[in-house]
This record gives structure tokens, sequence and C-alpha cells, in this order.
């Protein structure tokens, strides 16, 4: 029994793994193929009391004379009383693959999703590694809330976003009943 769970564990890992560079572009893929990290480093930051804050994973790259940190990886926020109420998870070069937030009693209310990580035509791998201004991200995200004393979470709205901004067609249900809105953005 032990053992179908660890293959079924390790499976589910490499999953996570495969699905975390499967939003990025060709053309991505292609100027940052020869590029490597060089270190990685975990950061904690702690409140003045002494409880975790937030923890933060770094890959460290050296292109030219110059080394580069960017967050990769999961990064995690932390209340001042221990409570998770922020989960990122982000690619090799600081591009978003998802993001989870939690509510007071942690209860999942906001799901973002990347599903597809481009570049713009003149970008290099210096703006890569500088800025995220060049690079296009197009996501998915759900939003849940609360319409009832029991505090039972139930899908308000969802739709896409590119670079953060809502796009498309987004749905806005009625917590009372299976009814929805359709809003174009």
């Amino acid at each position: 029994m032990k053992i179908k769970f660890v293959i079924i564990l390790i499976f589910l890992a490499f999953l996570k793994v495969e699905f975390s560079h499967s939003q990025h572009s060709t053309k991505f893929i292609e100027i940052t193929k020869n590029l490597k990290p060089i270190d990685s480093i975990t950061k904690i930051k702690k409140f003045r009391k002494g409880g975790v804050k937030e923890i933060s994973k770094f890959l460290v790259f050296e292109y030219g004379e110059y080394t580069y940190e960017i967050v990769s990886g999961k990064q995690q926020l932390f209340d001042k009383k221990g409570r998770l109420f922020y989960e990122v998870f982000y690619g090799n070069f600081g591009n978003l693959i998802y993001q989870k937030q939690f509510n007071n009693t942690n209860q999942l209310y906001r799901i973002i999703e990347t599903t597809k990580i481009d570049l713009k035509p003149e970008t290099t791998l210096y703006q890569i590694l500088n800025s995220n201004k060049k690079t296009l991200i197009e996501s998915y995200e759900k939003e849940y809330n609360s319409s009832e004393k029991e505090g039972i979470l139930k899908l308000w709205k969802e739709g896409k976003r590119k670079n953060g901004k809502k796009t498309g067609k987004w749905k806005i249900y009625n917590l009372c009943d299976k009814t929805f809105k359709i809003k174009k953005y």
C-alpha cells in the first residue's frame, strides 16, 4: 500500500513539473535553453515575534558579468497566526504558473493558473532576466465567495486574463441559485 502511494506521489510530482513548463512558447524555450542556474536559495522572512512570514525560493543565474536572483518554485505567505493565506508557484524565470489564495478559515477562494507564456518579438535574454515587461502571460482565474451563514464557498466568477487584465467573456454566478451572467471585457 505504501509503495503504491509513493509511486503515485512521484508520478504526480513529475506531472506537476511537466505542467509547469508546458505553458512556455517555443520562442521562450529557444531563447532560454542555454541559460542554466548556478545556485538556488531559500529565503525565510519572519515576523518580529519569530513566526514565519514568507518562504520563497530563488534561482541564481549568471549572464555576462552579472548574477541574477529570480524567484522560482513555490512561494508561501503566512499571517501572524501562522495560517497560509497565499501560495504561488513560479517558473524558472519568475513567471507565474499558478496562484492560490486562502481566506481566514483556510478555504481556497481564488485560483489563477497560467495557460500560456510567450514573448514579444524583439525580446532578448537580458530583458527576460531584468523585467517581465516583454513577457505575454495568459491565465484563467476562478474566484469563490460565500453566500450562506455556513461559510461554504461557491464559484462566484471565472474568466481569462491577459497580462493581469480581464479579457474575453467572464461568467459571474448568482450565489443563491445556478444562474449566471456573462460580462465581456
